[in-house]
């Protein structure tokens, strides 16, 4: 019992030693990890540019700083650990002498000490010793897991608004994300059943337009409005059951295509999933693959391309059958056989729908009933498509840049 306090002691100094160190070593852990997925996902990219030796060099640095990381771990660890230790084996020694001490005075007998040896007191301290190890490694683990789980929600609205029409507006929104302002006083709508294009050069805030109406993000001043609501006046749940949205980014859960396409409605019947990946020509990839609907896609869809990846986003979105469609460019991974032909099959499952869609392909935003250019964080145009090209302004030099290639050829 007198020499718990002094295990608890070292333990104490033990773990104010390593806290740095562990933090240290989490992170340089997370880094090699990120190199090696790196390393071995761009397999194509960096052989098509001879650039392996380049790329393993700095694998490598990553493995070395997460073996000095190490080092220094173990050296912060040690002298806790020894000092641990000894303080138990003096402890046992202390024990040992004070018992054979008494026995030989005739105190106690020796049967009595010997009991009392046999019992191997000293383990507990040991174990609590490791015990403590195992504690200090999950303290970082349940202290970055808090960090996420301690994440402050969106705000649920206490009496939740239900929009009755689908049409969407901007109402002089300013957006800051990233220390930069995205969005400044901007204002458009887009009535129920049309279709609005969305185009402007890289950074111009495109897809965060589509986030904001899906309500990913709350707008720092002025309102997004369904229906003349404030989306943050409506019920998540009820918001995202009028929304199908299709994202240029395509994430697919580990499992079938079927199961993949059904997320956009659970309780469809089979003819609804049917229509749904016909009209996305998803048809045509599960012909040909092997176990068809029952073919897995592996985790993220790694075992498909990334325009098979798209069409079953597509036929997940198609599926949903939402009044109002977002759409991140979706047949920017498509041949153009494929993109003419799902274009029609989003034309036709989706007529009377409200749209938003970016376009990155500009012959796409002649199908819109009215487009916007963004720009510098704001609307630098609008109106239709043939309106904007009499203006000759910066869509007019947009559009001719975007069609030079398809000119020449």
């Amino acid at each position: 019992m007198l020499a718990a306090p002094v295990v608890a002691a070292f333990q104490t100094r033990t773990a104010r030693s390593l806290a740095g160190t562990d933090a240290e070593r989490h992170e340089r852990d997370k880094a090699a990890s990120d190199r090696v997925i790196e390393f071995l996902q761009a397999q194509l990219v960096l052989r098509a540019g001879d650039r392996t030796g380049e790329r393993f060099a700095l694998l490598d640095d990553s493995l070395q700083e997460v073996r000095r990381a190490s080092r220094r771990t173990v050296r912060a660890m040690l002298p806790g650990a020894v000092g641990l230790t000894l303080a138990v084996q003096a402890r046992f020694t202390v024990l040992l002498a004070l018992g054979a001490s008494l026995a030989l005075g005739g105190s106690v007998g020796a049967a009595e000490v010997l009991t009392l040896l046999a019992a191997r007191c000293a383990d507990p301290l040991l174990s609590l010793s490791d015990l403590g190890g195992k504690l200090r490694g999950a303290r970082g683990e349940l202290e970055r897991l808090d960090e996420v789980l301690c994440t402050e929600p969106l705000p649920e609205p206490r009496e939740p608004v239900q929009p009755v029409h689908n049409d969407l507006a901007f109402e002089s929104v300013t957006f800051r994300h990233g220390g930069r302002t995205v969005f400044d006083e901007v204002s458009f709508s887009v009535p129920q059943g049309q279709r609005l294009a969305v185009v402007g050069p890289s950074g111009a805030g495109k897809s965060t337009l589509l986030q904001l109406l899906a309500r990913f993000y709350d707008v720092d001043t002025g309102a997004v409005r369904m229906g003349g609501v404030d989306v943050r006046e409506i019920n998540t749940e009820v918001l995202m059951a009028q929304i199908s949205i299709v994202f240029q980014d395509v994430y697919l859960f580990d499992g079938t295509i079927e199961e993949n396409v059904r997320l956009g409605r659970p309780d469809a019947d089979e003819a609804d999933v049917r229509a749904a990946a016909t009209a996305a020509r998803l048809d045509e990839v599960i012909e040909r693959l092997p176990g068809g609907w029952a073919a897995n896609v592996g985790e993220g869809g790694a075992l498909l391309s990334g325009g098979e990846r798209q069409r079953v986003s597509i036929a997940r979105a198609l599926l949903k059958d939402g009044p109002v469609v977002l759409l991140d460019e979706v047949t920017s991974a498509l041949d153009p056989v494929n993109e003419a032909a799902v274009h029609e099959g989003i034309e036709h499952l989706m007529a009377g729908r409200t749209v938003v869609t970016v376009a990155h392909r500009m012959r796409t935003v002649q199908r819109a009933d009215h487009v916007l250019f963004l720009e510098g964080g704001g609307i630098v145009e609008e109106g239709s498509h043939d309106e904007l090209l009499r203006r000759s302004g910066s869509y007019a030099d947009f559009w001719n840049l975007s069609m030079a290639p398809v000119a020449s050829e």
